[in-house]
């Protein structure tokens, strides 16, 4: 159980190294539009959005191929496809039940789970915040945001 838990742990924090350089990848791409949206258009401001969505769903496939790897080389798997699918269920908590680890492992899945939730929500904090300095803001935009 104690090699389940480590492999998890570091899966879990090595998603979060990935969602993390994302982060700061998309808003240093697009820092010009959030920086100042008054000057943009509305479908230019509904394509910055979409670049956002697109480049975090992006980084969610590659977390979910991280963990399907981390399951491939455990033998959990029979292929990388299946791995993926059980990794993608699980880390959206959708939990199908038609895959499943072996006793030894299904904790790793509990705990992708709880790293999908965290993720998912870092994700919609920051489209939330994004989506409000895109279309809600009516200000020069904050100072603390423009140095970030």
């Amino acid at each position: 159980m104690l090699l389940q838990i480590i492999t998890a742990t570091g899966v879990l924090l090595t998603t979060i190294i990935v969602h993390g350089a994302a982060v700061m990848l998309l808003f240093r791409m697009a820092r010009e539009p959030v920086v100042n949206p008054q000057k943009l258009r509305a479908y230019t401001r509904l394509g910055v959005s979409c670049f956002f969505v697109a480049g975090f769903v992006m980084a969610h496939m590659i977390e979910i191929m991280l963990w399907a790897a981390a399951y491939r080389l455990a033998g959990e798997l029979k292929s990388f496809e299946e791995a993926t699918y059980f990794s993608a269920i699980t880390f959206a908590t959708i939990g199908y039940g038609d895959v499943t680890l072996s006793n030894e492992w299904r904790l790793a899945s509990a705990i992708e789970g709880v790293n999908g939730i965290l993720l998912f929500g870092w994700t919609t904090a920051f489209l939330f915040k994004v989506s409000e300095i895109l279309w809600f803001s009516r200000h020069a935009p904050r100072q603390d945001i423009a140095r970030s």
